[in-house]
């Protein structure tokens, strides 16, 4: 590798160009150097986009005072340093014959090193398959070059259209109220319906909704919710093949679907383009918000809003700022902060375990406190409509097993923590008889079955009884359970569920 890194250095020790160049460098590299030391960061083409998709108030929140220190050390220092350095530049053909002959010899030394030992360094590579990824600058060098030539310097995919048949095919003349909540960064080993130890889910269990804890399809939001939107499974799925691509809610659209998006959490990645979008002013309501980011209960007065006098199929999608790191502690008010001591710093690292879990478990029983009140106000629409809400989150948190924070980890080694992540699911009883769903049945199969974000796309169809070439019966979560003849009659004398 230093072989490497001599080499890199000879092809950009030019006059004019070496000290911009490295300059740009030592500044990258010493904050890309405090996030692999501090959260296990692997930078490879998900971590990059990753970076793309960000934006201020995220990018922001991993400020703290041991990165800005890291950053003028390792980087400001040194880029100061070289600036002032005067440097002799040999004429242009010596230099020339200089950097040959160096190059020359630098890959001759490499060859000596590398042949005498060639199985060694095959067996190494082999099973060690990020650490390639894991040399500082040269992987993130690689994999941006790799991002804008894909995105900018490929022929762009042709538009894929879907659901151009789509019809509605209900069972009732009660239109229909759907509350969708996209969730952020939840992780299912930390909810109390997935014997979690502490009763995180203390709201939505007096709601008696059904929880899965299922397959996530990326580990970061930028590649989850698109995936998850889309038909494609998560084999098949890449951002390449979705860019152009419709998704779920377009088929929901063409099929008369009323369809507005909430937003809290800085962008729906596309799936919520060709809908009704409402932003979340993070400056409109100084009793949630900060300027920056707002509590998810800002959504709560938009739900009643929205719900009033629904005459048609309606979906509401929420996406809430939920579970977002590092900064968990600004993501729920004083009254929530039930477990402590919490971590309250952006460098998590810092923390100890009790006191990162703490934050963390706080944002899950807020967000279960936000369910709550949603499902509160679809109740008072019961009588009118056949209401619902399900809540799905998007990937989950390393919250430091094996000295590894966040997420976006590569999915192949990927740890369960980011990719195991809740489905909870709230259906009055006169709802589940419309739509013929037995949700005991339901109840049953959550602990057996192995769900995954493949299943979104075609059981959101399904809950919302539209029809179309794309929907997948299989795939359809509820299909498991149709609600039969015996059924009808227990479902009638349940309470809501």
């Amino acid at each position: 590798y230093f072989l490497m890194y001599a080499i890199f250095l000879i092809l950009f020790s030019w006059k004019y160009v070496l000290k911009p160049v490295f300059v740009v460098l030592l500044l990258t590299c010493a904050t890309a150097t405090y996030a692999a030391w501090h959260y296990g960061i692997i930078f490879d083409s998900t971590m990059i986009t990753n970076i793309v998709e960000t934006n201020p108030a995220e990018a922001t929140s991993y400020l703290s005072l041991a990165s800005i220190l890291t950053f003028v050390v390792l980087g400001v220092l040194p880029s100061l340093l070289l600036l002032k350095i005067r440097i002799y530049y040999p004429r242009p053909v010596r230099s020339l014959l200089e950097r040959l002959t160096a190059i020359a010899i630098t890959l001759i030394l490499a060859l000596i090193l590398i042949i005498p030992f060639y199985q060694q360094y095959v067996f190494l590579g082999r099973n060690n398959t990020t650490l390639q990824k894991e040399i500082l600058p040269i992987t993130y060098i690689f994999y941006t070059y790799r991002h804008v030539k894909d995105k900018y310097f490929t022929t762009p995919q042709p538009y894929v259209a879907m659901g151009n048949d789509a019809i509605k095919q209900s069972t009732t003349d009660k239109p229909k109220l759907m509350f969708l909540v996209l969730g952020e960064t939840a992780r299912a080993q930390n909810f109390s319906a997935n014997d979690y130890h502490r009763p995180t889910n203390q709201y939505t269990d007096q709601k008696h909704t059904v929880f899965f804890d299922i397959s996530s399809c990326g580990t970061y939001t930028a590649h989850s919710v698109p995936c998850m939107f889309s038909n494609l499974p998560r084999e098949e799925y890449t951002e390449k093949r979705a860019e152009n691509r419709e998704g779920v809610l377009d088929v929901l659209r063409k099929a008369g679907v009323e369809i507005t998006w909430l937003e809290n959490n800085g962008g729906c990645k596309g799936v919520c383009d060709r809908v009704k979008n409402i932003t979340i002013n993070p400056n409109s309501n100084k009793q949630f918000c900060n300027g920056d980011t707002c509590f998810d209960e800002i959504f709560l007065s938009h739900a009643a809003e929205l719900s009033k006098n629904v005459t048609t199929d309606t979906l509401i999608a929420f996406h809430l700022i939920g579970s977002h790191g590092p900064r968990y502690y600004e993501r729920y008010p004083e009254k929530f902060r039930i477990y402590t001591p919490d971590c309250n710093r952006p460098d998590v690292e810092n923390c100890n375990t009790e006191e990162l879990v703490n934050a963390y478990d706080n944002t899950i029983t807020y967000t279960d406190y936000v369910l709550s009140k949603l499902i509160e106000i679809l109740e008072e629409h019961m009588n009118t409509n056949d209401t619902m809400l399900l809540y799905v989150s998007d990937h989950g948190e390393s919250l430091g097993e094996n000295n590894v924070y966040l997420h976006a980890a590569p999915y192949a080694f990927a740890p369960k923590e980011q990719t195991r992540v809740p489905m909870q699911l709230w259906m009055p009883s006169g709802t589940a008889k419309d739509l013929k769903v037995d949700v005991q049945c339901l109840r049953d199969i959550s602990a057996k079955s192995d769900f995954s974000h493949d299943n979104f796309f075609h059981s959101l169809l399904g809950m919302m009884q539209v029809h179309s070439s794309e929907y997948r019966p299989k795939l359809d979560i509820f299909t498991h359970c149709p609600l039969g003849e015996q059924s009808v009659s227990q479902q009638s004398a349940q309470p809501a569920l």
